[in-house]
């Protein structure tokens, strides 16, 4: 399964976590999104994902991300992502271990 690591260090704002969705999927200056709707589009496949097998995000420093986020959008994240049947995992820290 194809997994994409977004790292949290990198997101102080809403916005820093759809620039860093971006970069773990496309690389750097990729897109994945720029808000909660263009994701539920982007999640469907076709935008650096593959399409014809499933796929899985990994947040390393997940609680910074969420901060970020918001409480309220972060719940509409984690529903995009569950009514889109990609897994979402978060782990406390970049230090935790390979994803893989």
């Amino acid at each position: 399964m194809k997994t994409y690591v977004v790292d949290g260090s990198r997101v102080h704002t809403r916005a820093d976590f759809f620039t860093e969705l971006g970069r773990a999927v496309n690389g750097p200056g990729g897109y994945f999104g720029s808000n909660l709707d263009a994701l539920v589009d982007c999640l469907r496949g076709g935008f650096g994902t593959p399409e014809d097998e499933p796929f899985r995000f990994v947040l390393q420093d997940a609680p910074r991300i969420r901060s970020a986020v918001g409480t309220r959008d972060w719940e509409a994240v984690e529903e995009i992502f569950e009514e889109a049947g990609v897994s979402l995992t978060s782990r406390t820290s970049t230090k935790d271990a390979d994803p893989a």
